[in-house]
């Protein structure tokens, strides 16, 4: 596993450093994060966990030496649903003073780290991953990269795991590439990851315009 940010091994780790990604920013995140994948890894495609993973898939290729083909997978995060269902919260936190935004994104984690190990599993769409395993089918074995923007307990990239496996051709090598890792000892660890220990604001968070 390859990462630039390493937490610290005790249990009573500090509060992750908030990082906060404007559009250059995120750019040049996912350009830094390709760089660290070509150093041992030519990935002929890229799976982009939807929604947030999709963009920094499309970053991705956008940056590498030679562009791979980014295809899409869905999976079903009960976290971005809750977000989704509360009227008005992207109104709500642009209006709240910057700190006060970032004390409760920091109480957003801590929460979900205590809750970590009850996470729900994902569902991954098997529809699209059936699909990208015909579009497999019939080359010879490819590299896959899965790209996410971050991994908290890690059910997510587990359950796109599990469904690239089912599909994907014999010989098909998957691995796996985050911006960041959140929490320690994710159910799935990425091979790749540019932060660990770091929240990460992507230009697309529910408090970006904060």
């Amino acid at each position: 596993m390859a990462d630039t940010d390493q937490a610290p091994a005790d249990h009573q780790a500090p509060a992750p450093r908030l990082l906060t990604l404007r559009a250059d920013d995120f750019d040049a995140a996912c350009a830094a994060l390709m760089r660290l994948v070509e150093r041992d890894y030519a990935p002929s495609l890229l799976v982009g966990v939807r929604t947030g993973g999709m963009v920094v898939a499309e970053a991705m290729a956008r940056a590498a030496a030679i562009a791979p083909s980014v295809l899409p997978l869905t999976c079903r995060r009960q976290g971005t649903s809750v977000k989704s269902r509360i009227p008005g919260l992207r109104t709500i936190l642009t209006a709240l003073p910057q700190p006060l935004v970032d004390a409760l994104r920091q109480t957003e984690h801590r929460l979900l780290s205590g809750r970590r190990r009850r996470a729900r599993p994902a569902e991954a769409d098997l529809a699209e991953a059936t699909a990208i395993g015909e579009w497999l089918a019939g080359m010879p074995p490819q590299r896959v990269l899965v790209a996410d923007d971050a991994v908290d307990s890690g059910v997510t990239l587990a359950a796109v795991l599990q469904a690239l496996r089912q599909v994907c051709p014999s010989g098909t090598e998957l691995r796996t590439a985050v911006i960041t890792v959140t929490l320690q000892d994710p159910v799935v660890a990425p091979d790749y990851a540019l932060h660990r220990g770091v929240l990460c604001r992507f230009p697309w968070s529910f408090d970006a315009a904060a």
